[in-house]
């Protein structure tokens, strides 16, 4: 039942504390017993679209089944199973799946419901809550973290397309979860829908990044034949109150109101430009509209991603490739106007962007892996030293742009960042790898 507090959150928290390695202190209850502010925003039960009957044929992508994962000694080969899987994918397409979380279905489903209510709120209050400016050309570069990774709202009409069509994506980001003086400070500005459920929020995304992330982590150190907890160790720990040092994340609540008929045509069916993720991780919850495509790794053609129910669609974003010297591929992704059957349907989803400590440096010297050392993924001469915060800011401030994206085609214009190109286009220029490309770019 919507709106019906549970005592899951209290599970959730306590596993959180056990797994996280940071004493954070217990999310409190939700205070609305009487559920007058769930009455108030009319929170209900989000109405998934039903499956499509066109004949697309979607891509299936691995399934990593995170209840095989055991713990401890005892565990060893299960774990190892799962990351000659999970390598399988992360080496290639740069995404997959991952299914039995173990995070309670109907608290999910009550999140989904709570993200439904925020983004309906009228326009007017939504701009009390701006991540930023209205529009992506009158951000102040150098204090705003912007309407991409702001927190609060981003309004639709921010982003520049192509043909000088704007986004019609809305979505309301959180920062600073797993640090609970930030994420529960009385000052910091929260929508009242949004802040009498700042438990259940913080629940679920730490739940990710204390559970789900340090698991994957752990195989990624097998695959990396590193220690296991290297990189969480290392990279992804959070420290109390010390956001520079600590492994990060922002939550997002998205939807897609869709385009008109004009409006595709001139963006060539595009709701959201192919691009790859800044960050480390980004975990999706997989939802039946077909919209969001990859693109092939083999043959650089755009596919499809097909739904598998109750899991997440998780993708590898750039710090863990630069990390890996490009053995993991951040790997590019756009949304596309679904087919006639679901447009009818609203496009929502939960979305968590995981990142390493801003401080990192983000080469693959620094975690000295013997796999990559044997496979010889080494830094490329033309990529400069960066931090991942230095990174995230630079390419952050390019999404959208006028000048890189108002452009035609598929790809936006390509920008050499610290010597990287800012969007890992793993098929461009007939296969060649990005660093070549970004080498004969540099030399140009």
């Amino acid at each position: 039942m919507v709106g019906k507090t549970t005592n899951n959150w209290a599970f959730i928290e306590s596993e959180v504390s056990r797994l996280g390695l940071i004493k954070t202190q217990p999310i409190p209850a939700p205070k609305d017993p009487n559920n007058e502010v769930d009455k108030k925003y009319n929170l209900r039960e989000f109405k998934e679209a039903d499956p499509s009957t066109s004949k697309i044929e979607p891509i299936s992508l691995q399934a990593i089944d995170l209840s095989k994962y055991i713990e401890g000694a005892e565990g060893l080969q299960s774990r190892k199973d799962l990351a000659a899987e999970l390598e399988k994918s992360i080496s290639t397409y740069g995404f997959f799946n991952l299914i039995n979380i173990g995070y309670p279905l109907e608290e999910l489903n009550k999140l989904r419901s709570i993200a439904q209510s925020l983004l309906e709120l009228p326009n007017e209050e939504k701009l009390k809550y701006l991540a930023g400016a209205t529009e992506r050309t009158l951000e102040n570069k150098k204090v705003s973290l912007g309407g991409e990774r702001g927190a609060g709202f981003k309004p639709k009409g921010y982003w520049t397309m192509q043909n000088k069509v704007r986004d019609s994506i809305e979505h309301y980001n959180f920062r600073d979860m797993c640090q609970d003086n930030y994420f529960f400070d009385k000052n910091r500005k929260y929508p009242e829908i949004a802040k009498a459920h700042l438990p259940e929020v913080a629940a679920y995304f730490r739940y990710l990044h204390f559970n789900v992330l340090r698991k994957l982590l752990n195989l990624c150190d097998l695959i990396l034949e590193l220690p296991e907890g290297y990189l969480w160790e290392n990279y992804f720990k959070v420290y109390k109150d010390d956001l520079y040092n600590s492994g990060s994340g922002f939550g997002r609540f998205m939807h897609y109101l869709g385009m008109s008929s004009e409006e595709e045509k001139k963006t060539n069916n595009n709701w959201l430009r192919g691009h790859s993720d800044g960050t480390a991780f980004t975990f999706i919850t997989s939802q039946p509209i077909l919209s969001l495509q990859i693109r092939d790794y083999y043959t650089g053609e755009w596919r499809y991603v097909g739904h598998r129910k109750n899991s997440l669609i998780v993708n590898i974003g750039d710090s863990m490739e630069f990390l890996t010297g490009g053995y993991f591929k951040s790997s590019i992704h756009r949304v596309v106007a679904p087919p006639e059957d679901q447009r009818k349907f609203r496009r929502l989803v939960l979305i968590y962007f995981c990142n390493c400590a801003l401080s990192t440096i983000i080469d693959p010297e620094e975690i000295n892996s013997p796999k990559l050392n044997r496979l010889g993924y080494k830094k490329p001469a033309s990529w400069e030293k960066i931090t991942s915060s230095r990174w995230d800011e630079e390419k952050g401030r390019l999404f959208g742009d006028k000048d890189s994206n108002d452009v035609s085609g598929d790809e936006p214009k390509a920008v050499l960042l610290f010597g990287r190109l800012h969007e890992r286009w793993h098929q461009n220029d007939n296969g060649k790898p990005p660093h070549i490309i970004e080498q004969e770019a540099t030399r140009a």
